[in-house]
């Protein structure tokens, strides 16, 4: 009886070392195992070069400051030359002679220089064009702060996946641990079959969780590859002595809602849609200097040259040059009504303008409420789940102690350690999540810089070293 129970034992030892042996064997050539680790400073810093999101944000960002320029040529003198050369070629009959042939050639030239006086809409033009190279400076200082969230936000779900896959390791050994105890004791007659069939189940279940966590591993990893365009090493931290003792995250000093609330203007999503309706009004106002006359002053150099005419007996040729001076005066009359259509599209679109950034200015004040809630209930929850972790250590410990004594069964360990790893998972997940609120709230704000990432990379960088 104790050789079958030995075998057996055997058996289940190899079958739950296996999975595990064969996991790490696999996850050695996932996409974290490739060449030397990166932070999420470096992670930034690397898709500001290689994300094409951003890369395509900064051409935007190149072409919107051409608005001005372009704008600006409108007020400047222009020039253009004009020439032309033909040749007339045919019979003609002078006083009933016979037809002779012809052959007159032709030449003219003409330079022209355009200079506006008065032409308000090109005046109205320039102002809307300072406020689309706006519209353009804020839609680029967005997809900055974008990339800066899409980074942290990739880097830490990666980080996140890492920790949970070693969360998952260490849950099936431990219940593996159990599993071993528990076939031992039956062996000897102190345990009972339940316990062992206890022990499997959980043992099947935690193996169960750790393929789900190696598929979010290799999930996350495709995310971060798909922003840098390459396979990307995360720094893997050794998370067993966090199982062992937990420790505290220190306290982020937030100031109060209210100063944040007086900031909120700064969002530049509400500053975008500021620049916007700028655009859309100056875009009324120079659909309505339709209606005012131009001025031009208009100079002009003009040659021409012809050797003959067909007309002419004589082949007198003709050279010519003149110059021109001009004031050119234009008056709209009427085009049919399209400029009063122009204008109602206009003042419709200037509207809509204004309810954009009346939403966006909703939207930021919410934003802000609803960061700053997570920054201060995250720093509420990670305390929590610090003291919960600690409990279900501790927990752990005296239910094993239990089970030596015999106070405690085999079921109260493995729901003991159960829920130690839970709370981890937990504890994991709100330290992440503070620190992701907290990159929100600053850009909820606008103010959320690369240096911000440095602090933030300094926090999970703690998390997994600990």
């Amino acid at each position: 009886m104790n050789d079958k129970v030995r075998k057996h034992s055997l058996r289940s030892l190899i079958l739950v070392a296996a999975p595990v042996c064969l996991v790490l064997s696999l996850t050695s050539g996932c996409v974290y195992a490739q060449s030397a680790p990166l932070g999420l400073n470096e992670v930034y810093q690397k898709a500001r070069l290689q994300d094409p999101q951003y890369k395509a944000a900064q051409n935007a960002f190149a072409a919107g400051l051409e608005k001005l320029p372009q704008a600006r040529a409108a007020l400047l003198p222009s020039a253009n030359l004009n020439a032309s050369k033909g040749r007339q070629f045919g019979g003609a009959s002078f006083s009933e002679a016979a037809y002779i042939e012809r052959d007159v050639q032709n030449t003219a030239w003409t330079v022209q220089i355009t200079q506006p006086l008065f032409r308000w809409n090109h005046w109205v033009g320039l102002r809307q064009a300072n406020a689309q190279v706006r519209v353009s400076l804020v839609q680029f200082a967005q997809a900055e702060q974008d990339l800066l969230l899409r980074c942290a936000q990739a880097y830490s779900d990666a980080v996140l996946s890492l920790q949970s896959q070693e969360l998952a390791k260490s849950q099936v050994h431990a219940i593996g641990e159990q599993l071993t105890l528990a076939e031992r004791t039956y062996a000897v007659g102190t345990g009972t079959m339940t316990d062992v069939q206890e022990a499997r189940a959980k043992l099947a279940l935690t193996q169960a969780q750790k393929v789900a966590a190696d598929n979010e591993v290799e999930v996350k990893g495709a995310e971060l590859e798909k922003l840098l365009g390459e396979t990307v090493v995360l720094p893997a931290g050794d998370l067993s002595s966090l199982v062992q003792q937990a420790f505290s995250m220190p306290v982020q000093d937030v100031q109060q809602l209210s100063h944040w609330m007086s900031t909120v203007h700064k969002n530049l999503q509400i500053q975008l849609q500021e620049a916007a309706l700028e655009v859309a009004r100056q875009e009324t106002a120079k659909i309505q200097a339709g209606h005012m006359p131009t001025l031009d002053l208009m100079l002009g150099r003009n040659g021409s040259y012809n050797s003959g005419s067909l007309s002419s007996p004589a082949d007198l040729s003709v050279n010519t040059v003149s110059n021109s001076v001009s004031v050119q005066l234009t008056v709209p009359l009427y085009s049919g009504g399209a400029t009063q259509s122009r204008i109602r599209e206009s003042i419709a679109l200037e509207e809509k303008a204004l309810e954009d950034l009346a939403l966006a200015q909703r939207n930021a004040t919410a934003q802000v409420r609803q960061a700053y809630a997570g920054v201060i209930n995250g720093q509420a929850q990670v305390a929590a789940l610090e003291v919960a972790v600690l409990a279900g250590r501790n927990a752990v410990e005296s239910n094993k102690i239990g089970l030596k004594i015999g106070t405690r069964i085999t079921p109260d360990v493995l729901n003991a350690e159960q829920q130690l790893f839970a709370s981890l998972r937990d504890l994991y997940k709100a330290r992440i999540d503070r620190v992701m609120q907290s990159l929100k709230l600053k850009a909820a704000v606008g103010q959320l810089q690369p240096e911000d990432l440095q602090i933030a990379d300094a926090v999970l960088a703690s998390a997994l070293q600990r």
